[in-house]
């Protein structure tokens, strides 16, 4: 295939045409390209080639900007392929000027991203020395992690915002201004509230950015100006239409999976070098230099560190609350199931039963009782059983003695069974069931 017929079928494509044309096109131009380019190593590449080479980068740019996940990947591919193949040849092309292909700067992909190797720094001959007339450039440093595998942008300060205050206004339905427990539950906590942002934002918030189903949210909300409401009827999803449920869930499962696990599995981090190879050759003459591709696995901590991390901002030992266990990864991993306008009316209708039971001989007695219990059994995890901890703690006068025995005792008949029943009200409430009624009570 020539070069003009290249340019050529390249020219005759149309936003009308499909998806399935277009890449056969793109792979049909970059495949006969490479094949001239292969053919032409170590030699100045021609004119009319080097054209089609700039005239198919060109196109391939403009492909990436389509919002066909699968169409921009295979042309980002296909442009790192030809890029590399350009890379082979000689080095005194790419210090010609503003005539050689260059790759334009685009927005930084995320970590994970399939990656090739770069071609040789402009400048360089093919084994590594510096042009004429210019200074060798210094040796590399070994770079560091990245903290942050993606750019910032106004979706994502905008992502990040609307994520941490929807996941700490559900963490916080059960707070209690005035109490007197010390040290505070976590649930009743707002310092725990904040940790939880703070965790949130240095060790979570790579699952989301790095995440293309995230990242496709931004041309669906720009249009809406990322608007508080935008996000928030996202997160409200069922959850199999809710990739960022989907994501904090899963999260939450890795971190518990590394913190739990004796020795838990780390991640591979795969580093490429090119080294010089001689082979062939006649007793030990005339031998031929190849280059090597060789990859070196290692160890990667960095999802380790982040869980390690994530747990320690709001379980560590410096906390000032009652801090969360490993089991309440439960109540983590429910906070998108929480919803404010229903969790309000059930602590309302929950105080309304106890101050008529209380203070009324007409209602039913035990009416409160059953309304808990079933509230634990329908609602989701842990949310009936901190229910019956805020009415506890807010309905004082009302949750007396007989109400507490009377709930209490239908879920155990010895303190062990009540407590493994009731694991977040027995955890802070000491348990009179079997005793007298206490001063408080």
């Amino acid at each position: 295939m020539s070069t003009q017929s290249i340019i050529n079928a390249l020219a005759g494509l149309s936003p009308n045409t499909d998806k399935a044309t277009l890449m056969a096109a793109v792979d049909k131009a970059v495949d006969g390209i490479v094949q001239e380019l292969d053919a032409q190593a170590g030699g100045k590449v021609r004119p009319d080639l080097l054209q089609a080479t700039q005239t198919t980068l060109t196109f391939l740019e403009a492909c990436g900007q389509m919002k066909d996940p699968e169409f921009t990947q295979r042309a980002r591919i296909r442009a790192s392929e030809l890029l590399e193949a350009f890379g082979k040849v000689s080095a005194g092309t790419a210090a010609e000027g503003d005539d050689a292909p260059r790759r334009k700067k685009r927005r930084k992909r995320p970590a994970g991203a399939d990656a090739k190797p770069g071609k040789a720094a402009a400048g360089k001959d093919a084994k590594g020395k510096a042009a004429k007339g210019k200074p060798a450039a210094a040796k590399p440093q070994k770079p560091s992690k990245p903290s942050k595998p993606w750019e910032d942008s106004p979706f994502t300060e905008a992502f990040t915002e609307n994520i941490c205050k929807y996941l700490r206004k559900r963490a916080m339905l059960w707070y209690v201004p005035q109490h007197t427990l010390t040290p505070t539950p976590f649930p009743l906590s707002t310092r725990f509230g904040d940790n939880l942002v703070t965790a949130i934002k240095e060790h979570f918030l790579h699952r989301f950015f790095t995440n293309r189903r995230i990242m496709v949210l931004e041309d669906e909300l720009k249009p809406k100006n990322f608007e508080e409401s935008a996000f928030r009827a996202v997160f409200d999803k069922p959850k199999k239409q809710n990739p960022v449920r989907t994501i904090w869930e899963d999260g939450l499962n890795d971190i518990e999976r590394f913190l739990t696990d004796d020795k838990p599995q780390q991640q591979k981090a795969v580093k490429t070098k090119v080294k010089t190879k001689k082979t062939g050759g006649f007793l030990g003459f005339f031998q031929k230099e190849e280059k090597v591709v060789e990859r070196e696995v290692e160890d990667d901590t960095t999802e380790l560190d982040h869980a390690k991390a994530f747990w320690n901002t709001i379980a560590g030992p410096e906390v000032s609350y009652s801090p969360p266990k490993m089991e309440d990864f439960i109540f983590l991993k429910s906070l998108f199931e929480y919803y404010p306008e229903q969790v309000d009316e059930e602590q309302q209708a929950v105080k309304q039963m106890l101050q008529q039971e209380y203070g009324s001989n007409q209602a039913r007695e035990g009416a409160a009782r059953d309304h808990l219990n079933a509230l634990i059994k329908d609602t989701a995890p842990c949310s009936g059983e901190l229910t019956a901890l805020w009415a506890y703690l807010s309905a004082k006068d009302a949750f007396g003695y007989n109400v507490f025995k009377s709930f209490t005792s239908s879920h155990g008949t010895s303190a062990e069974q009540r407590k493994r029943a009731l694991p977040y009200f027995l955890r802070w409430i000491p348990d009179f069931t079997e005793q007298e009624a206490p001063s408080r009570l």
